[in-house]
């Protein structure tokens, strides 16, 4: 094996790990389409696993902002990312994994924005609600997690400000968070107490209410997908949800859209930019 094969199969492998991004070099002036964003946006966990991408965003090649691309025909740069905060947006997340939006520029048309859910600390509330409900002590979704999600808002705006600072002319388009749970729950919600569905979503609904004020104040395309999901939830059955359940049967990622769920968040999201209009 010659030097330039063992370097280009060595490279291979480090892309392969995520240890280092694929050689594909963004338009001069910015990448036509820039995805951002967390698990909300990157992944759908075990499946359409897209090799190319740092392993520790488990990014998807069938999540909603590759199928966005698709649908618009759009050359898109994905840099979503399970796990990712606010901060990440301007710095690394880690290394191997740059800041994402480093591919903005004055030629970028289009962004996509789904992130704060991890700032907002949601998992560990909905973690603490199911452990209170397997212990039988302790109350779910208390006036901390309003002052967790209410604390968003500045660092969300500061975003949306830099995005229109380095993309001036691109149309962007944030999407809020789908249903989540039904009031009551259900069985596949393992150690969730009934009582504790309806908190659940009130926060996920607070959490929607806070990122759309703070997109509208910007200028910002909001989308509900909301009202599209209802039905949807993680309670409903195999094939008709698009949130996995704590017993998930897809992604194995609990509270996590599935295939379904990408597809469907997608189908909200285009006739949205399609009627605001990408800039030429």
């Amino acid at each position: 094996m010659t030097n330039l094969a063992r370097a280009t199969a060595v490279t291979a492998c480090l892309i392969a790990l995520g240890a280092v991004s694929p050689a594909a070099a963004d338009p001069i002036g910015g990448a036509e389409y820039v995805a951002v964003g967390d698990s909300g946006a990157a992944t759908t966990g075990v499946r359409n696993f897209d090799i190319s991408a740092p392993f520790r965003c488990l990014r998807s090649t069938a999540n909603t902002p590759q199928l966005v691309a698709r649908d618009l025909g759009l050359r898109i740069d994905d840099r979503t990312c399970n796990s990712a905060l606010i901060a990440d947006l301007t710095a690394p997340q880690q290394p191997g994994i740059p800041p994402q939006f480093d591919p903005l520029g004055p030629a970028t048309r289009l962004v996509t924005v789904h992130i704060g859910a991890n700032d907002a600390l949601m998992a560990e509330h909905i973690v603490a609600c199911h452990v209170y409900g397997l212990s039988g002590a302790g109350t779910c979704a208390g006036p901390d997690w309003d002052v967790d999600i209410d604390a968003i808002a500045a660092p969300y705006a500061a975003a949306l400000q830099q995005i229109s600072a380095r993309a001036p002319h691109a149309l962007i388009v944030v999407d809020g968070w789908p249903r989540y749970v039904r009031d009551g729950g259900c069985p596949a919600l393992v150690g969730l107490r009934p009582s504790d569905a309806a908190p659940i979503q009130a926060a996920f609904d607070h959490l929607n209410s806070v990122v759309s004020r703070v997109a509208t104040a910007h200028g910002a395309i909001y989308v509900d997908t909301s009202a599209a999901s209802e039905g949807r939830d993680a309670c409903a059955p195999v094939g008709v949800r698009w949130m996995e359940p704590v017993l998930a049967t897809e992604t194995l990622l609990p509270y996590h859209l599935n295939p379904q769920g990408m597809r469907g968040i997608a189908d909200v999201v285009v006739p949205a930019i399609r009627a605001a209009g990408l800039p030429g």
